[in-house]
């Protein structure tokens, strides 16, 4: 399929995914932090989250083609043996995510409107399923653009009924007794939020699809839909952490909603916001997980044999690329394209410009690859496709989540101590850990795949990438200890 995204609608399908449910627990972290050290901590989150997910973008750059790009393409390339544990773990994250959010629907909708949860939970399927069979990441725009007006209207509530009541003089002993500014109000409480910021900002698992689906996925364009949804986010995230924590100081509670009025007519618009947020959000949280299932699938019939590559193109693509060196061929200045071009006339030199060494044409293109007419260059060839699945496996894969899904999701009432481990494992590791070390492997291979020194910005960016490693297994292990042995009781 033809590339159709714009700019403005991955950013509003980026930031719907970054931003979710979890938004209202950001005033409760503000409780234990305080005001100066919670500010400091979503500033961290987000230039690391950020960090992570400009690492991922230049590392589909290094592909041979970059609208090819997905978690798997990179492990095949770099760590093929560890391939399907990455799965995994975007396969927990995506999963336990998506269950959480039909639990909520269930404990939300019957308050609003009566009835029983289950039956809400069944209703769900009727906005759930037909967007969740949508083959494109861009088809959930308009989705996202109404996830995002009710998002918007529960932010102008809290941050309104807090300059509502600061103008009426009734948050004078709030602000004066209740506050922390500058100082951390409950360092144990500090540890058991942590996560919650930290994992607030997790978006990676929709930022492949939005670039291969980007019309002008150039890393230009990339950057800026990444700093623009990594802006808009904290903006959202400070407002409603901010707000929150000022109006109620210490009695904000683990889902602010709860500390408002829960007969008001705003209230109610707001929980029913907050309901439609959730089934708007279940889909974007189920284009990835579908494709991590459907890699781990690909993954073992490469692995034993099962598969055969002249009949499934996905096989055939993934067996050759992780044989190959993952460079890319595409040079943007045509001086430098000359100049390379002339240069590689050695046997070595050659074998850093086209996969295996070989020049020959009819190779080159069975590759995937076509001559440029300048003697040594190899681009992509033009209609090289990705075939994400073959034959009914797209709809049999969803058949069998949805199912799984909704059927826990009906037994299930509550299932907090999981999800908490979902966060801190599948979260970190698609948002720091995944992005630095793919980073550190990719960043710079492209330069060296010509006979060219790595920029020194490119040596720059590996250094972080490997810094996101470090930082990644820092936050799963310290969020593995909070959460298994630190959690507060009144959270």
């Amino acid at each position: 399929m033809e590339p159709t995204s714009s700019a403005l609608s991955s950013i509003a399908n980026l930031v719907k995914t970054i931003v979710g449910a979890g938004t209202l627990a950001i005033p409760y972290s503000f409780k234990s932090d305080g005001v100066l050290i919670g500010i400091l901590l979503i500033l961290l989150a987000a230039v690391t989250s950020g960090l992570g997910l400009f690492v991922l973008s230049k590392c589909s750059k290094t592909l041979i083609n970059p609208r090819n790009s997905s978690f798997f393409t990179l492990c095949m390339l770099t760590y093929p043996t560890l391939a399907p544990i990455f799965d995994l773990a975007m396969i927990v994250q995506c999963f336990g995510v998506g269950l959480s959010y039909l639990v909520l629907i269930g404990d939300l909708f019957p308050g609003l409107f009566g009835g029983d949860r289950n039956y809400w939970i069944i209703a769900s399927t009727v906005v759930i399923i037909p967007l969740c069979l949508v083959k494109k990441l861009d088809q959930l725009k308009y989705s996202s653009i109404l996830g995002l007006f009710a998002l918007a209207y529960i932010s102008i509530f809290i941050f309104s009924h807090f300059a509502f009541e600061l103008g009426k003089g009734k948050l004078t002993d709030v602000l004066e007794n209740d506050i922390c500014w500058w100082k951390i109000h409950d360092v144990k409480g500090l540890l058991s939020t942590f996560s919650i910021i930290i994992f607030a900002y997790t978006g990676s698992m929709n930022l492949f699809p939005m670039i291969n689906e980007l019309k002008d996925n150039s890393m230009e364009n990339i950057t800026l839909v990444i700093n623009n949804s990594i802006t808009l986010s904290t903006i959202l995230f400070l407002i409603v952490g901010l707000s929150g924590y000022l109006t109620f100081g210490n009695k904000t509670s683990g889902n602010l909603m709860l500390n408002y009025d829960p007969n008001s007519i705003w209230i109610v618009i707001g929980k029913f916001c907050l309901g439609s947020m959730l089934i708007l959000s279940f889909p974007l949280l189920f284009q990835p997980l579908r494709v991590a299932v459907n890699n781990v699938i690909i993954w073992l019939e490469i692995t034993f044999g099962n598969a055969d590559p002249n009949e499934d193109t996905q096989v055939s693509e993934y067996t050759r690329a992780s044989n190959m060196r993952p460079i890319s061929m595409t040079v943007d200045d045509p001086t430098q394209s000359n100049a390379l071009a002339g240069d590689a006339t050695s046997d070595d030199e050659q074998d850093r410009l086209i996969p295996n060494g070989n020049l020959d044409n009819g190779s080159i293109e069975s590759q995937g690859y076509r001559n440029n007419n300048e003697g040594t260059m190899a681009v992509p060839v033009d209609n090289e496709h990705h075939a994400p699945f073959v034959k009914a496996r797209f709809y049999w894969i969803t058949a069998v989540l949805l199912i799984s899904m909704y059927t826990l999701a009906l037994s299930v009432q509550s299932f907090a101590l999981v999800l908490s481990l979902v966060g801190a494992t599948g979260s970190t590791s698609i948002s720091f850990t995944l992005p630095g070390l793919f980073g550190y492997k990719l960043i710079g291979s492209d330069s060296l795949a010509v006979g060219k020194m790595i920029p020194p910005r490119d040596r720059f960016y590996k250094r972080c990438s490997l810094l996101l490693v470090f930082y990644g297994l820092s936050v799963m292990f310290l969020s593995l200890y909070v959460t298994l042995f630190n959690t507060p009781d009144n959270a």
